[in-house]
Parts: structure tokens; C-alpha cells; sequence
């Protein structure tokens, strides 16, 4: 693996040194505020999420305070769809880099606060979500933009970003693998151009058989985000950690790469026209920190996951050393306590 100089190291060196800690759903925790059209700046903004970095500032931080009150130790910025091509929808492609360096430097601002007040390192995740579009190679038939065109939409996000404080740029959610790259190949080019670099993390999201959008697993995606430039290797979303086992078996078992699980709490019913997510906090905790006894370095929580959910997975793994790699014997007990799922939001 080739061996990158990094001009903001931090959040490796505490990787490196214990299991460390997300935060938990964005989404889950802005519903709860029951906003109105106002709030997100007119009804031509209304349910642009992203946006409330600049309308509501209030409401994102008191979001990011509530999981480090709890013990996450990074939390990610609220810009999973800050890129042009889903801004626009809203009319605010020409506010991409200012709303992804507002985000990153609300996230930062929080940080640094809890950081001075427990004289523990807090980190600010770049949250980059996938951009809707289908690059030219992923199906001919669905294809609608260049390799080279998303590239630079995720070029001009990871600065945003980055300029606004960011410690570690999280691609997530990742369900095309093309698309994968071309995050990875536009994010470097920033960096290099920049003469800058922080950690990359790359996280994918499989279905219930363990397979991405058009069918590659765990085996192909870890194939081909080895060899490309990224420091951490990860799954989150979809589904719940009951239906993680395997493919994060097979991550510890060959990944050369830290790892990062943050599953959903479990997955989502239907309960009068709205996504609720049943895993209750006991039972996601635990089967989390199971995987970080594995040998899974990173953990939180996706959609569903509330303050209470990661505040019980803090008291399970908080202070736990990473485990780089198991022995045979140890990866033959990979398999997680089936605790029972509870009920409820």
C-alpha cells in the first residue's frame, strides 16, 4: 500500500490507537424537530435538509452537540446531498462550496468546544453521499453523466469541505462502485491540486443478499477500493447489523484497511406513510460492539440511530484498543450474540 503524507493526520492517529466512535442519524434527528417550510427558508427550500447549515444553524449544532454529549467522538457533517447535482434541485448549485464550508465549520466549531471542555479529541466527518446520477459504464441503458463530469462534483465538495475544517472525507451510502471511484479520483485531484490531504474514508452500502446496485459484493468492492487511494474501508445504511455478518466477516478476515461499520437501526417498516427504523438501543449496541471485538475499528450508527443508541454502544467499546487483526482461532468465533430486536422508533 503506498504510504501518503497527510497534512491533517488526526483522526488515523486515534484510529490507530482505539475503537473509535460516530455519531448516529442526521435525518432521524431533524424529523424530530417538526420544522416548518420557514424554518428551511421558504417553501422552495422546504425539505433541503442540507440547507439548514445556513437557515438553522442552531438546530444542526444542537444535533452534533447531542451525540458528543454522549460520547461520539466524530460527527458527521449535514451535507450528505451538498453536491451541485442534488442542490440544484433546490436552486442552490451555486451555493455548493459555501454550504459544505458552512457545514464542515458549524461541525468544527462544536468539536473544538467539546474537545477544550473534556480534553478529549473530537473529529468532523465530511459527509459525502452519492449524487443520483448513473456514470457512463455502471448500465449503458440508465447511464445519464460522465465519469469525468462526477469527478468534478465531488471535486468541488471535498473542498468545501476540507477548507471548512473537515478532519476525514466519508463517501457513504456508496451503492454504484463506478460512482465510487469517481469520488475517489475527483477527491484526489483536490488534494493534490490543494497541496492537501486528510483521511479517506469509503463506505458502501449492500442490500439484504450483500450485494451494491448492480450486484458487486463485498469481495468486489474491497478488490477494487484497495488498490485505489483511501485509508478506511467501510458498510453502512440499508440495513440493520443483523444482516452485516457476513460481509463484515469478510472484511476483517481481508481487509488491509481499518473498518467501519454504521448500520441502520435495523430495517426500516412502514408505519403510517413514514420510514421507522425498530431496533431499540440495547440490542444495535450490542450487536455493534460485537463486530468491533472482531476487529472493526470504527462504529456508530445510521438512519434510526438516536443519542440513546450510541450512548449505550459508547459504554460497550469506549476505551477499547483497536485490533488490527485476529488470529485464525479468533475469526472462527465471528458470529454475533442474536440478541432479540425491539420494538418501537
Amino acid at each position: 500500500m503506498t504510504k501518503r503524507t497527510f497534512t491533517n493526520r488526526r483522526y488515523l492517529d486515534a484510529v490507530n490507537d482505539h475503537i473509535v466512535i460516530f455519531d448516529g442519524a442526521m435525518g432521524t434527528s431533524i424529523q424530530k424537530y417538526h420544522l416548518s417550510a420557514e424554518d428551511f427558508g421558504g417553501t422552495q427550500y422546504d425539505g433541503c435538509n442540507d440547507y439548514l447549515v445556513i437557515t438553522r444553524p442552531d438546530v444542526i449544532e444542537a444535533i452534533h452537540q447531542s451525540f458528543l454529549d454522549v460520547g461520539s467522538e466524530a460527527v458527521e457533517t449535514n451535507t450528505f446531498r451538498s453536491n451541485r447535482l442534488t442542490l440544484a434541485e433546490y436552486g442552490l448549485q451555486d451555493r455548493t462550496l459555501e454550504i459544505n464550508r458552512t457545514a464542515a465549520q458549524l461541525a468544527r466549531r462544536v468539536c473544538d468546544r467539546v474537545a477544550a471542555a473534556t480534553g478529549i479529541p473530537r473529529f468532523v466527518a465530511g459527509s459525502i453521499g452519492p449524487s443520483g446520477k448513473l456514470p457512463s459504464g455502471s448500465d449503458p441503458d440508465l447511464s445519464n453523466i460522465t465519469f469525468e463530469e462526477l469527478a468534478a462534483i465531488f471535486y468541488e465538495q471535498a473542498q468545501g469541505l476540507t477548507e471548512g475544517g473537515a478532519d476525514v472525507l466519508l463517501v457513504e451510502t456508496s451503492q454504484d462502485i463506478l460512482e465510487v471511484k469517481a469520488a475517489i479520483v475527483g477527491i484526489n485531484r483536490y488534494f493534490e491540486d490543494a497541496g492537501v490531504r486528510i483521511p479517506l474514508q469509503v463506505q458502501v452500502t449492500l442490500d439484504t443478499t450483500g450485494r451494491m446496485l448492480f450486484g458487486t459484493d463485498i469481495s468486489g468492492a474491497l478488490a477494487t477500493l484497495e488498490a485505489l487511494p483511501i485509508d478506511v474501508i467501510g458498510m453502512n445504511c440499508s440495513t440493520g447489523p443483523e444482516y452485516m455478518t457476513a460481509p463484515i466477516k469478510y472484511l476483517v478476515e481481508n481487509s488491509h484497511l481499518p473498518i467501519s461499520v454504521l448500520p441502520n437501526a435495523g430495517l426500516p417498516i412502514n408505519v403510517d406513510g413514514e420510514a421507522v427504523y425498530p431496533m431499540e438501543p440495547e440490542p444495535f449496541s450490542h450487536m455493534v460492539a460485537e463486530f468491533a471485538r472482531w476487529g472493526v475499528g470504527i462504529v456508530g450508527g445510521c438512519c434510526g440511530t438516536t443519542p440513546e443508541h450510541l450512548k449505550l454502544l459508547y459504554k460497550e467499546v469506549h476505551g477499547r484498543e483497536y485490533v488490527e487483526t485476529l488470529t485464525p482461532s479468533q475469526k472462527e468465533t465471528l458470529t454475533p450474540d442474536p440478541s432479540p430486536q425491539g420494538e418501537g422508533r
